[in-house]
């Protein structure tokens, strides 16, 4: 009996360390998307995939919705844009809300050239909104990627 409890939780045990297989996301040219920090994400097009992303950085310090503030306060999020093809990498830094000495916006669009083609990423939302009384779940990044021109 002892043995039949020790192979059975041994089983258990060994299902339960097995790893899910995460696939990598993907998106569409001109549809937006959500992504966490760290993870990658490519983007698909007319043609075969031309990049991924993957968000390195996010800092959030806008004055959370349930609070007065003397300042709006802003998110800056460092994005890292890769070639599928050769693998080369550039990143670009994006800033939402008050983003002094610049006027405050609430999204901010950069171009990235890649392969030779160059591609408006727009921030559109840093999300959730930070508030004081509740607990924050990782921050997410919402996004868009068009081929500029």
């Amino acid at each position: 009996m002892a043995n039949y409890l020790l192979s059975l939780l041994m089983i258990l045990l060994m299902t339960q360390c097995q790893r899910e297989e995460v696939l990598p996301q993907e998106s569409e040219l001109g549809k937006a998307f959500l992504l966490k920090q760290d993870e990658r994400l490519k983007v698909t097009g007319d043609e075969t995939t031309a990049l991924a992303l993957q968000v390195e950085e996010v800092n959030d310090s806008r004055c959370p919705e349930d609070v007065v503030c003397v300042w709006y306060g802003n998110a800056v999020v460092k994005l890292k844009v890769y070639s599928s093809s050769s693998g080369k990498s550039q990143t670009l830094t994006f800033c939402i809300g008050d983003c002094k000495p610049e006027p405050a916006r609430g999204k901010h669009t950069l171009m990235a050239e890649v392969d030779g083609q160059a591609y408006e990423i727009t921030l559109l939302e840093v999300l959730p909104f930070p508030n004081s009384t509740e607990e924050q779940p990782a921050k997410q990044v919402k996004l868009l990627v068009k081929k500029a021109g």
